[in-house]
């Protein structure tokens, strides 16, 4: 059965005039089953994406990679004077093709993280992990070469402890991520089947809400102690900073100090929270 659009008298299923005002009556098309694509999010994206899409993260992977090979060409003029500038600027040149290949991987994740927010949210843990791996593994590269030119067992003893708890950090980052992706996740298994139910009368549809961009994760300017990272990322996946900060301590011990570092760096490259 249909509704008279006119009168919202009741009429029969091949109605084509209403039987009581004898308005026209059209059926309004059937919704697909199909899932409806999402349109690129532009909320999120910056003027940069807009100008240059698909081809802006190469050009920042260039952009970046020729940023290292300034670097290298600095230490390389310094290695007369320092061996470590030397030993660095050869390290750097043997790993450039591993630059460039995480400079490529971490800004084309950015753009479509930006474009597509909910459908990289699932692997936005593992590429952050292997970001951040990799960052604190060319430090731990450096305290070893740092260690042998000098020599200084110190340095040396840091850059061993840094290698040793490099799949500890990257099993962090990972588990915690995805703590974070299932609890915004809001529900669990598969949605119910659709119920056929006659088509209400027709009504004047309310104003569209704005759209509202997704929660980011923010260093919290209500909850902390140093920097607010605990009290974001505490902001961010629902839960207490207490046991936020109990498991960033555990982690310290367990890490000898290591998340200590992690967690300036959080510190740094986290936005805070307006």
């Amino acid at each position: 059965m249909v509704y008279c659009p006119k009168c919202g008298a009741v009429n029969e299923d091949q109605a084509a005039f209403c039987q009581k005002c004898g308005g026209q009556i059209v059926v309004p098309p059937q919704p697909s089953n199909e899932p409806a694509k999402r349109a690129p999010a532009v909320w999120n994206q910056t003027p940069f994406d807009r100008t240059f899409r698909g081809a802006g993260p190469v050009l920042k992977t260039f952009l970046g990679l020729i940023f290292v090979l300034l670097v290298m060409e600095i230490f390389d003029a310094l290695s007369g004077e320092s061996a470590f500038a030397g030993d660095f600027s050869g390290f750097l040149g043997d790993t450039l093709l591993l630059f460039f290949l995480v400079f490529l991987l971490g800004f084309f994740f950015g753009y479509y993280t930006r474009k597509y927010p909910r459908e990289t949210a699932l692997v936005s843990p593992l590429v952050t992990a292997i970001i951040a791996t990799f960052v604190l593994w060319v430090v731990s590269r450096a305290f070893d070469i740092w260690g042998a030119a000098k020599p200084d067992e110190f340095i040396s003893a840091m850059g061993e402890m840094v290698a040793s708890v490099l799949y500890i950090i990257f099993l962090l980052i990972v588990l915690l991520g995805y703590i974070g992706v299932i609890m915004k996740a809001g529900r669990f298994g598969a949605p119910a089947p659709p119920v056929s139910v006659p088509p209400a009368p027709p009504t004047q549809a309310p104003p569209q809400a704005p759209y509202a961009p997704g929660k980011r994760m923010t260093r919290s300017n209500r909850d902390k102690i140093i920097f607010g990272v605990c009290g974001g990322m505490a902001e961010f996946l629902d839960t207490d900073p207490f046991l936020v900060r109990v498991l960033w301590v555990v982690g310290a011990l367990l890490t000898s100090g290591v998340l200590i570092l992690a967690y300036l760096i959080l510190a740094v490259i986290m936005p805070k929270s307006p």
